[in-house]
């Protein structure tokens, strides 16, 4: 019988994404499917800007992020444990 892959990768930087700003736009998709894995990616590039662009990109998605998990919290089908799993819920701040 088969056995399932075990896939131990959440780093996005494993897959040779170097671009801050497209990284911080593709976590607020990934935030529909594994809030923690998100919530990591941006916590991890939040020291990394080079510029200006990189810094308006991140706060937009924080932003978006923040306001897609209100929103979910208000949803008849939210299940906590379900979406944040053994972590705590969060959210993201912006940066200045």
């Amino acid at each position: 019988m088969p056995r399932k892959k075990l896939n131990t990768v959440i780093s996005p930087f494993a897959f040779g994404i170097t671009d801050m700003s497209e990284l911080a736009r593709d976590a607020a998709y990934v935030i529909k499917w594994n809030a923690p894995l998100a919530i990591q990616w941006m916590e991890g590039i939040a020291g990394r800007f080079l510029s200006e662009y990189e810094k308006e990109v991140y706060n937009k998605s924080v932003i978006k992020i923040n306001k897609y998990l209100d929103h979910l919290e208000k949803m008849r089908y939210y299940d906590k444990k379900e979406v944040w799993g053994a972590f705590a819920p969060t959210r993201l701040a912006e940066l200045f």
